[in-house]
């Protein structure tokens, strides 16, 4: 079996992966609070830790349960609704139905469970008995608390003493704790905010309480992964680590991934800047695959630099991988469809680049480029079978990427954007195409030229294959 390596958080060390059980590769993401549309940046931890999730398939036979939570209770979810006078369901609701519509767009495979918050209160208050009765919570003026000073640990993920992490963040000071690092598992619910019945009184959950409980009902006291951006370790997941250790005496995850930062033209995405891009609105003008493809062009672990060139890169990229997928000559090579099961399916292969690459620490750059060596080959070969082969290999290593995914006419003829802006609607060009071929079975070769050049100047490339006459949009540079 091929080794997997990955870069533990928690030992600030690259380890080969070890599964506790290998029958059962057990692996939890932190998902989204749904409050807001999803942004670029959330989108990042999703795409990356699907091609974990992807590559744990292709390696253990598809024996992973991949745990990735809804956050639907929080204080910006009651802030956000009361602010535009709607229901706390219904925002939900919404922002969680667009998450779902972008996870489809994105080839984001689906999860095994997907936990909401909400629907696992039980299991948060009966974590926080086992802690109080293990000494590890207190409760104080309708709140409980972790008491932080009785787990000496305390830091071991994010590597920061207690001092430096009081004197480095914006702790909150309330008279009921007894230490300024203590943190919340339980509090008092507002008028008009969600709560729920509880021994002491009736209120909601903390934040962190939340993923503990449902990591822990869905995968156990300890699993094999944890995963979530780098803005989580301190304090969301240095605190998950606390409450699962209060409780149970062990670490819960074995191994802690965590992804780089999203920035928008060298600079942090804010209101205050104006650059916050959505999910929806640049869905809107590219294909998933794009914006998948520019998530995955940069080492996980590093920044991430979000600009139109990266953006345009990635279009020019995909346009060449679906152009050498259209050399196939065979009628046996066939596309895949944007099948959302089709990376559960067993990918283990003796010989395959992108798998190895993946396999250290998730190499997704050196990755691509492997897709873009088959694309060469396929390129410079004159042999109609060898171009076959090739094609069914790019493919069959595309989409352990979950790229490459659709038909290769539809590639070429989707690109919302530059559609949108063009004259010609796609019906339009059908026309053109067909009094084309009308033309010249009149032998009337000047009409088709003129037909050709007319969809030429409105950036609309034809070629005429053995299947017929198929047309391109030509990218913006």
């Amino acid at each position: 079996m091929k080794k997997l390596k990955l870069y533990n958080s928690l030992s600030n060390a690259l380890e080969d992966f070890i599964p506790i059980d290998p029958q059962n590769v057990r692996m939890y993401s932190c998902g989204p609070t749904v409050y807001a549309s999803p942004h670029i940046g959330n989108a990042r931890p999703l795409v990356v830790f699907d091609i974990l999730y992807r590559v744990l398939n292709c390696l253990y036979d598809n024996r992973v349960t991949y745990v990735r939570n809804i956050t639907d209770v929080d204080d910006k979810i009651n802030a956000r609704a009361k602010s535009e006078n709607i229901s706390i369901g219904a925002l939900t609701s919404a922002v969680t139905a667009e998450f779902h519509k972008n996870l489809k767009l994105l080839n984001v495979l689906p999860v095994s469970h997907e936990p909401r918050a909400t629907d696992h209160i039980d299991e948060m208050l009966s974590l926080l008995e086992k802690l109080m009765a293990n000494g590890f919570a207190y409760e104080a003026e309708g709140h409980v608390l972790f008491r932080v000073k009785k787990m000496p640990q305390y830091g071991m993920l994010s590597k920061r003493s207690v001092d430096d992490m009081i004197a480095g963040s914006r702790v909150e000071v309330a008279a009921y704790k007894e230490d300024p690092m203590d943190f919340v598992l339980w509090k008092p619910s507002e008028e008009g905010d969600p709560a729920w019945n509880s021994k002491y009184g009736l209120g909601r959950p903390g934040w962190h309480i939340e993923c503990s409980a449902m990591s822990h009902k869905y995968l156990g006291e300890q699993f094999d992964i944890h995963t979530g951006g780098q803005d989580l370790m301190f304090p969301h997941h240095e605190n998950e680590l606390a409450q699962n250790f209060g409780a149970f005496g062990c670490i819960m995850a074995n191994y802690w991934l965590h992804n780089g930062m999203l920035l928008v033209n060298n600079q942090k995405m804010s209101k205050s800047l104006g650059n916050i891009i959505s999910m929806d609105d640049i869905l809107k003008k590219y294909d998933g695959e794009v914006i998948r493809y520019v998530l995955l062009s940069s080492h996980y672990q590093k920044i991430l630099n979000w600009t139109d060139q990266s953006v345009n890169q990635a279009l020019q990229a995909l346009d060449r991988l679906y152009g050498a997928l259209n050399m196939a000559n065979s009628a046996n090579v066939t596309d895949v469809t944007n099948d959302v099961n089709a990376g559960r399916r067993s990918l283990f292969m003796t010989d395959s680049p992108v798998l190895d690459a993946l396999c250290a620490n998730l190499n997704t750059p050196l990755a691509l480029k492997h897709l873009h060596d088959l694309a060469d080959r396929i390129y410079k070969s004159s042999d109609a079978t060898e171009i076959d082969q090739l094609n069914g290999l790019l493919r069959r290593e595309a989409e352990i990427l979950g790229l490459l995914q659709k038909n290769c006419r539809d590639w070429f003829q989707h690109n919302p954007a530059e559609l949108n802006e063009n004259e010609l609607d796609e019906n339009e060009i059908n026309r053109l195409i067909s009094l084309r071929e009308k033309a010249k079975s009149e032998k009337n070769f000047q009409q088709a030229d003129e037909i050709r050049a007319k969809l030429l100047d409105h950036n609309i490339k034809i070629e005429d294959t053995k299947d017929g006459t198929i047309w391109k949009l030509l990218r913006s540079k």
